[in-house]
């Protein structure tokens, strides 16, 4: 990996979330880029969020990697934390529980 790379990061949610219709309702902003892969901005981060099995609208697995940290943040910051705020978020509001893969 190299100097200021982030790690992409891989989570399980307990029930499929339709992802689209759950970052619309928690006022997330993102932009499908594919039936399996959407761009998050989220507090300034921009994340890359992709569905390991499924689609957006049914996701379980999904792999995140932040392509830009907040301008408000150092660049050596770990991302993991940042990722995880997104992930609960995400989770809270489809009312499902999630694990780090």
């Amino acid at each position: 990996m190299n100097e200021g790379e982030q790690p992409a990061v891989r989570y399980r949610f307990s029930d499929p979330v339709g992802v689209l219709a759950a970052f619309d309702r928690a006022g997330i902003e993102h932009l499908e880029v594919s039936a399996e892969r959407t761009i998050v901005i989220y507090r300034r981060t921009i994340f890359d969020f992709e569905v390991d099995d499924g689609q957006l609208e049914d996701a379980q697995t999904i792999t995140v990697e932040v392509f830009d940290i907040s301008p408000d943040l150092d660049a050596t910051t770990d991302s993991v934390p940042l990722i995880e705020t997104l992930v609960e978020e995400l989770a809270t509001t489809a009312s499902v529980d999630w694990e780090r893969r």
